[in-house]
């Protein structure tokens, strides 16, 4: 008898090994088997899709947490310092008042409401002067990608220096603010020498086809008088109680950080208000 799985006279060629008997059984169920393969390959994709998509949304998640995490610590920090500052500027002058001498040291003080736009001296239980007044505008300037912005500042200052009849020493972001309102082209000449724009009328800008030139330091034309009325008082940086060209003003945000007042109410300060007297701005 023969053996049929091996043909006498022939030479096996059958591969016995575990990779050939998986391809005979490719060979002989090729249907089932590729079937089984797109399943295999579907099943795989399917399980790659789903974890990318859990990996996806832990990440978001995550990131939402972070952020979440980071705004609010940024929002609790923002509202501490907040309220550490209304506690530390909350005074009213009501409240000042009642302090008395306390608040002002030994001697008479100044109080300013922002919010009522208010200039008070107050001398022990009494409230010897006040008078409306014009605060800063609060308005935005960019120059040279720096932004200035004029707000009067908050807080407790001291009177260092008084005037009669000031003049203004315009700094140079003012020629760049009336440039932007008239659109005109800026001209730096503020460390040429005093008598470089000596064509120019004194105290006033100097303006000529299309361009406003920055004074130099100490010429004429960068004093002008009466733009700060007949009296300033002096805190610091740069900022005064001083009286002003345009009294329609007084009572609104309209300056660039000093306090305005009215003629007569200016002199009285002038005389009245010695150097070295408190301020609280609130």
């Amino acid at each position: 008898m023969h053996d049929r799985r091996k043909p006498s006279g022939r030479e096996e060629r059958r591969n016995f090994t575990p990779p050939g008997r998986l391809r005979r059984i490719a060979f002989d169920h090729r249907r089932p088997t590729l079937l089984l393969l797109l399943a295999a390959v579907a099943a795989a994709a399917l399980f790659a899709t789903s974890a990318a998509w859990a990996v996806n949304e832990r990440f978001k998640l995550q990131v939402a947490r972070i952020a979440y995490t980071h705004d609010a610590r940024a929002l609790r920090f923002l509202a501490e310092r907040e309220a550490h500052d209304v506690a530390r500027l909350e005074d009213t002058v009501s409240a000042l008042d009642a302090r008395g001498g306390a608040a002002g040291g030994t001697g008479p003080y100044l109080v300013v409401s922002l919010a009522e736009r208010r200039v008070s001296y107050i001398a022990g239980d009494d409230t010897v002067f006040t008078a409306p007044v014009a605060v800063g505008s609060g308005k935005t300037l960019v120059i040279g990608g720096e932004t200035k912005r004029f707000q009067t500042p908050r807080g407790q200052m001291r009177i260092t220096h008084k005037e009669r009849d000031p003049v203004w020493v315009p700094p140079s972001w003012h020629y760049h603010e009336v440039a932007r309102k008239r659109g005109l082209r800026v001209v730096d000449m503020s460390n040429a020498a005093p008598d470089a724009l000596a064509g120019f009328p004194a105290g006033r800008e100097p303006i000529r086809g299309g361009t406003i030139y920055i004074p130099p330091w100490g010429s004429p034309q960068r004093r002008h008088t009466g733009v700060l009325g007949v009296a300033k008082l002096e805190m610091f940086d740069g900022y005064y109680f001083h009286g002003t060209d345009n009294e329609a003003s007084i009572g609104t945000a309209a300056s660039h950080g000093c306090i305005r007042l009215r003629k007569d109410d200016v002199l009285w300060m002038y005389e009245n208000v010695p150097v070295g007297t408190q301020v609280y701005i609130y």
